[in-house]
């Protein structure tokens, strides 16, 4: 028969200690694309309500 092996046993420990440096190479990376990202999202909402109102407004 199979031993039954209990799921929490499975996969990598929850406490990784992760070292300092990468976890701030990491938060950097994300902000280098998020910030962009979220401009030109932002950017391209407001072109999007800009263009609605000036349609409205004629």
């Amino acid at each position: 028969m199979a031993k039954l092996v209990p799921i929490s046993s499975i996969g990598p420990p929850t406490s990784t200690n992760v070292d300092p440096e990468a976890r701030q190479l990491v938060i950097s990376q994300l902000v280098v694309i998020a910030v962009p990202v979220g401009t030109l999202f932002g950017v391209w909402i407001w072109m999007l309500n800009w263009s609605g109102r000036s349609r409205r407004d004629q």
